[in-house]
């Protein structure tokens, strides 16, 4: 349960990257879109015969003898004022795709942008994914100031410990999780005791005892290889 909110967090920021990728996708479509409408209505307005006949003579004078297919690039007004959107303006163009074959010149129009990603990325709506951001940065800071407030929220009632009960206490309150080992244990409490396993269970047991008398924490013993001290309310999956 306790890796919940890290599970959470890390879901919400799959969500934001997905996002983010698919508000892009989409706003990288919708100048295609643009461009291609733009385009449609330069033509409607200037003739599909007069551009190609432009296109053509602009490629006479650019070619060489031996050149075949060309690409030329024309910043057209009229293209650039069928944009709807401003900042796109300055960056679009026709581009003009002339082949020859045979004495006869056959020509294809594009509009295109000169759109780096991170314009692309300033285009697109991005707060679906800041709110996906915010949402598991908030989910992680729960998850700290819950440990936080866990790890200072330790028994405060009397309890009446023995030095080494209170020292076995100290090692549980500054452990992650409040998880120790069995080894962890015998080496802190007991480091020249060969075997210290009988020790340790009478500690655990009366450490134990003092706690669930006098507060709502409880010692659990983790297939006996190791302890957790927890609230009584805690549930492990």
């Amino acid at each position: 349960m306790r890796k919940l909110p890290l599970f959470v967090s890390l879901m919400l920021l799959v969500m934001a990257v997905m996002s983010s990728v698919s508000s892009y996708d989409r706003t990288r479509q919708c100048i295609d879109e643009e461009l291609d409408h733009a385009l449609s209505l330069t033509i409607q307005a200037k003739g599909f015969e007069r551009m190609k006949q432009d296109s053509i003579r602009a490629y006479r004078l650019l070619a060489t003898p031996s050149s075949e297919h060309k690409m030329l690039t024309i910043e057209d007004p009229v293209f650039q004022r069928h944009i709807r959107t401003e900042a796109l303006r300055s960056k679009a163009f026709i581009a003009y795709h002339i082949t020859p074959a045979d004495g006869l010149f056959d020509v294809k129009m594009e509009g295109k942008a000169n759109c780096s990603m991170a314009f692309v990325w300033g285009l697109s709506d991005q707060r679906l994914s800041l709110l996906f951001c915010i949402a598991a940065f908030l989910s992680l800071l729960f998850s700290f100031r819950k440990k936080a407030a866990e790890s200072v929220s330790m028994p405060s009632l009397p309890l009446h410990l023995t030095p080494m009960q209170q020292q076995l206490m100290d090692m549980f309150m500054k452990a992650p999780d409040h998880r120790l080992t069995k080894q962890d244990i015998c080496d802190a409490l007991w480091p020249h005791k060969d075997n210290a396993a009988e020790t340790l269970y009478t500690t655990i047991r009366r450490l134990r005892n003092e706690l669930e008398t006098a507060t709502g924490w409880e010692i659990v013993s983790e297939r006996g290889k190791s302890y957790e001290l927890r609230r009584k309310s805690d549930t492990r999956p």
